[in-house]
């Protein structure tokens, strides 16, 4: 129990922060993301109007590194995708009224457009199995989430703390029978979800759109 205590303030205060975007800003006219705005806007029409699965990577955060090595350690490959959300807006009028749902260190809460997208790379998914109705009830209920604190230690069935990939397995997994390449993915590797597993699941997720830098 004191291992894990330590262990969760270790991983979030001192392990998490560390990035050094500022650097790049420094030498890059302030700008450390490689989206562009063409992208960026891409993105705002593709989010106005339906809900995904969002998978984004910075290459300027250490924790971006450490998440491709547990994905190696859990299944063998280097991962490149390194957090994982869901976008949860009914309407927008400005970059202000995207609902992006996200479990960081600070816990599970709301970020605004440029906190997400202040990033190298982005995918959007949905999965195939659920119609437009279910699919917006799903990731509906992930309101409920909020304030959840992070869960560092990645156990998917403690369900009062939530990781990112956890926070989205919440809106799949009462259907997540329908998913059988992801199901199994999931029990193959001990209970453990990554970014990578979802985009690795073609047959159960569509990929809808996807830049990399």
């Amino acid at each position: 129990m004191i291992f894990m205590k330590i262990w969760e303030w270790f991983s979030l205060n001192i392990v998490s922060p560390i990035n050094w975007s500022s650097l790049k800003a420094l030498f890059n006219k302030g700008v450390y993301w490689e989206l562009t705005e063409l992208e960026h806007n891409k993105l705002r029409t593709l989010l106005a109007k339906d809900h995904y699965i969002i998978l984004i990577r910075r290459k300027t955060h250490l924790t971006t590194y450490l998440i491709s090595l547990g994905n190696y350690i859990r299944t063998g490959k280097l991962g490149y995708w390194s957090h994982a959300l869901v976008n949860l807006e009914d309407s927008v009028q400005t970059d202000f009224d995207y609902q992006l749902l996200e479990s960081i260190g600070v816990g599970t809460k709301f970020s605004s457009f440029m906190q997400v997208f202040d990033c190298d790379s982005v995918c959007l998914l949905k999965p195939y199995c659920l119609n437009e109705t279910e699919w917006t009830h799903a990731v509906d209920q992930l309101r409920l989430q909020e304030g959840k604190p992070y869960d560092t230690v990645f156990k998917l069935a403690d369900e009062t703390k939530l990781s990112c990939c956890e926070l989205v397995y919440e809106a799949l997994k009462n259907d997540i029978w329908k998913m059988p390449t992801f199901n199994r993915m999931i029990k193959e590797h001990h209970n453990q979800v990554t970014p990578d597993m979802f985009y690795n699941c073609k047959g159960d997720f569509e990929v809808v759109f996807e830049v990399r830098h």
